[in-house]
């Protein structure tokens, strides 16, 4: 007889504490905290070992798009009321409410979701939207207050065939710096920034719809993208070849995550499912059923073997996975 496949297991745990969606989860401080944020512009700090709320505030007049971190004190989110915040926590003092250090002012009427590096030795830089037209994005350096570059994508070919900026990765390596765009025409490119310009380095259409989010792998080799059709992506960073191209029964995949061990890489879909896949074949492993609605969101623990996501449902899902 063939054996029954093993049913995949329900969530560890349901954090329930939302009102309405919850638009993005961030796992911060060796895996101790998480960061969760919804549509009517609320934040939340969420101490892991317990599972409790530690601090809870209204941080934005609008949805709340995206919250991240740097290191332990400081949170950074984005909001639909076209400001992005950056704000002082006082973690071990529950009574006291995180101050806001600063603001920039960006361009909220697209998808895309801030992308933040931290160097030690360098400046922390963020890339959001241009305020000017969000088929482009900025660059802005968060130490010194200031713009790097502006307008990046705007090119006398005409970059607007392209569409909203719907996705950017910004990374460096021992070549420079760089940012992965995705946008609405199904489009990813590469572009270099250097010395206060930009140069393409490649673009690629393999998505007949807008691409949702995008994936660098933690070794800098490769990138996975996914999109409002049913095809999932896998291209060389460095010269935007296919490698692997998946066609999954569902359409409309919004978060998109690489696990930090390169081994399994998820999925979360308007139909509220998780799906896992392995980085190296790009074979489907699992199904995780239990959100009634879009998840939006999913992140990695950097130590253990969890999986946590977000979802329209107002609630987020902790899962034990392989």
């Amino acid at each position: 007889m063939k054996a029954t496949p093993e049913a995949p297991p329900p969530p560890t745990y349901i954090f329930r504490e939302h009102k309405n969606t919850v638009n993005y989860v961030h796992l911060y401080s060796q895996d101790q905290y998480l960061a969760s944020c919804d549509a009517d512009g609320w934040i939340i700090i969420w101490k892991m070992k317990t599972r409790r709320v530690i601090l809870k505030w209204k941080a934005h007049k609008d949805s709340c798009m995206k919250v991240t971190t740097i290191e332990k004190h400081t949170l950074i989110s984005q909001g639909r009321d076209n400001m992005i915040h950056i704000w002082k926590l006082h973690i071990e003092d529950e009574n006291q409410d995180p101050s806001l250090e600063t603001s920039i002012v960006y361009n909220a009427l697209g998808f895309c979701k801030l992308s933040l590096i931290v160097h030690p030795d360098e400046s922390t830089l963020l890339c959001f939207p241009s305020k000017d037209d969000i088929a482009m994005f900025d660059i802005y350096d968060l130490t010194y207050q200031r713009y790097v570059l502006q307008n990046i994508g705007q090119t006398d070919s005409g970059t607007h065939r392209l569409g909203s900026c719907m996705a950017v990765e910004l990374f460096r390596t021992s070549d420079g710096l760089f940012v992965l765009a995705a946008y609405e025409s199904g489009t990813v490119a590469l572009w270099e920034i250097k010395q206060n310009k930009f140069l393409l380095i490649w673009q690629k259409k393999e998505h007949k719809e807008p691409v949702l989010d995008l994936s660098i792998d933690p070794f800098r080799t490769f990138v996975v993208s996914s999109s409002a059709d049913n095809q999932i992506c896998k291209y060389s960073l460095a010269t935007g070849d296919v490698i692997n191209k998946i066609t999954i029964k569902k359409s409309g995949t919004v978060a998109l995550k690489i696990r930090p061990d390169n081994k399994i890489f998820a999925l979360g879909g308007y139909d509220g499912r998780i799906r896992l896949f392995s980085v190296k074949s790009m074979k489907p492993l699992a199904v995780l059923s239990y959100h009634k609605d879009t998840v939006y969101s999913i992140d990695f623990s950097q130590t253990d073997n969890w999986l946590i996501c977000s979802s329209q449902d107002h609630r987020i899902s902790l899962w034990s996975i392989f």
